[in-house]
């Protein structure tokens, strides 16, 4: 009787014109990086996110995973990269951006909306949309259950659309400030379909989370929290003043990395932020 090795020899054998190394698996290259600017977090990650795949920023408020994914739009924009900023929440701040390296010019940024944010805000005197359109406010968007999308729902949209239309770089999908109840509602098979997308068009899709919710899609996952703020005084009686913020990287998950039989300690790496924000 054949053991499994001569067996797997002769059916190898047998395709090899068809299908070379059938039971073999596909030997993995090492994918296309883009650095976030941060030299310990880029080591921590083995040279930056690696193109192609979902990476997953969670934590949460002043947790540095806003700073650590402008930082990496800085790096994309400067090198003449397009990129995309899905805004769930309005949460974007675009001069602290600016403060932070972000070129402006290269980065398309999508704000979704309540689909009657628009009579509302007329009915109270003022209008959110330009002069030319007040008289025409754009018609909510429906479903085929004649509900109207919330701003998850367009976010989601506008990311697909997105990974499916190609050329940018880098797109980032904030939900950070999205109810923990909602973010777990969105399907595992609208994750599985963003990776896919993403690694056709070879783009880094930057997901912001307060907690984990891309699961097993996520090639990069990393857990963002606060480790110290620095408080110093110019004098013992002057008042303290925030000088900078150091924050901790936990690696929750990373495909990249090689399995070990034997258990290891989580990487995780602290950094350090002194840029200034616009107040």
């Amino acid at each position: 009787m054949n053991t499994a090795a001569e067996l797997r020899r002769q059916v190898e054998s047998a395709l090899g014109g068809r299908f070379p190394a059938a039971l073999s698996p596909r030997p993995l290259g090492s994918p296309e990086r883009l650095s976030c600017g941060l030299p310990g977090v880029d080591a921590m990650l083995g040279g930056g996110f690696p193109l192609g795949s979902i990476a997953e920023l969670a934590g949460v408020h002043s947790s540095g995973r806003t700073t650590l994914t402008l930082s990496t739009l800085a790096q994309a924009t400067a090198a003449g990269e397009s990129c995309a900023y899905v805004d769930a929440t309005d949460a974007l701040d675009p001069a602290s951006a600016a403060a932070l390296g972000v070129d402006l010019r290269r980065l398309l940024w999508i704000r979704t909306a309540e689909a009657h944010a628009g009579k509302a805000a007329m009915a109270a005197g003022s209008s959110p949309f330009p002069a030319a359109m007040a008289a025409h406010p754009p018609r909510p968007v429906w479903t085929k259950n004649h509900v109207p999308w919330t701003r998850l729902d367009q976010a989601l949209r506008a990311t697909d659309l997105l990974l499916s239309t190609g050329g940018f770089r880098v797109i980032v999908l904030d939900m950070g400030d999205v109810a923990l109840e909602q973010a777990r509602r969105v399907p595992l098979a609208t994750w599985y379909r963003f990776r896919l997308l993403a690694e056709q068009s070879r783009t880094l899709l930057l997901l912001m989370t307060q907690v984990a919710s891309a699961n097993s899609c996520a090639a990069v996952s990393l857990s963002c929290g606060l480790d110290a703020a620095q408080w110093p005084r110019a004098v013992e009686s002057s008042p303290r003043l925030l000088a900078g913020l150091q924050f901790c990287l936990r690696v929750e998950r990373h495909r990249a990395m090689p399995m070990r039989k034997q258990p290891v300690a989580t990487p995780s790496t602290l950094w350090k932020s002194r840029a200034t924000w616009a107040g």
